[in-house]
């Protein structure tokens, strides 16, 4: 069976709460989710949401694939844009 979603990719740059909710949700009808997050170092919010490896965040995130991008340095944007 063929999810509805699943012709789509969706690049989430959401945070906090409601918005990886509502990606987790496209995930869940089959799309293809890429959560994009920053390095370490660069996401000073790292903390909102829980620990990364606690059940909350992995059931906010499920379905989706992961890459971390530096949006603040040239070669993370020219990545982006491919």
């Amino acid at each position: 069976m063929t999810l509805p979603l699943a012709r789509f990719t969706v690049l989430d740059l959401t945070r906090v709460r409601s918005g990886p909710t509502c990606v987790r949700q496209l995930a869940d009808w089959g799309a293809n989710v890429i959560k994009v997050e920053a390095p370490d170092e660069v996401d000073t919010g790292k903390g909102m949401g829980g620990e990364r490896h606690g059940p909350d965040f992995q059931h906010v995130h499920r379905n989706k694939r992961g890459i971390t991008i530096n949006l603040k340095k040239p070669e993370g944007i020219a990545l982006f844009r491919t």
